[in-house]
């Protein structure tokens, strides 16, 4: 399942979305981030970003198993729509057209509540879209307990942050019993096999 949400009545529900927002009178950026508990960053062992995304996804639907939730709810940082930027290259071009067989439209730039069967399958073709299509906001998830913020960066990598103390717990737990690597900072993976990073 993949479900739209309007952008503004997902942030009046899920308070703890990052934004980003330009002000044009002082010419800067301005960017909101939830107080968080902990920030972690994670690869996985991998021959090629497909499989690295495969794998990614398969993670992700273990990691809501553990939070006991059945959907990931995603939204952009800015009000770019999911669609803005349109991209031959075949990854992406197969992601674009996913989107539209949703019935995402080129104007949509709300949330999209994915379900953990739907989640492998959005995960591949979000991970194209990030990598290959600078106009796109990035894209942040969240539980619909807001418990935590994750993101996946152009590199891959996934971004995870714990909200508060309990889930921190759960998450650490998780992390131990998963393919997930823990990275000292968010870089470039070689394909291949990285060396695996004792979680502090």
């Amino acid at each position: 399942m993949l479900k739209k949400i309007r952008r503004q009545d997902c942030l009046e529900l899920y308070s703890i979305f990052p934004l980003s927002n330009y002000n044009y009178e002082t010419e800067e950026e301005n960017f909101f981030y939830p107080k968080i508990f902990d920030q972690y960053i994670f690869t996985v062992a991998s021959k090629s970003f497909k499989g690295h995304i495969k794998t990614i996804g398969i993670e992700l639907v273990n990691l809501m198993a553990i939070l006991s939730t059945e959907t990931l709810i995603f939204l952009g940082d800015h009000q770019n729509a999911w669609r803005r930027q349109y991209n031959d290259h075949k990854p992406v071009k197969e992601a674009l057209d996913y989107l539209e067989g949703h019935n995402i439209g080129k104007q949509f730039n709300g949330a999209l509540k994915v379900d953990y069967s739907e989640l492998p399958v959005f995960t591949k073709h979000l991970a194209w879209l990030t990598r290959c299509n600078a106009a796109l906001p990035n894209i942040h998830f969240i539980d619909p307990q807001q418990n935590i913020v994750g993101h996946i960066c152009k590199y891959g990598n996934l971004h995870l942050d714990s909200i508060n103390a309990d889930t921190d717990a759960v998450l650490k737990s998780f992390i131990s019993s998963s393919n997930l690597i823990s990275l000292p900072e968010c870089i470039p993976q070689p394909l291949g096999r990285p060396h695996r990073q004792t979680l502090l």
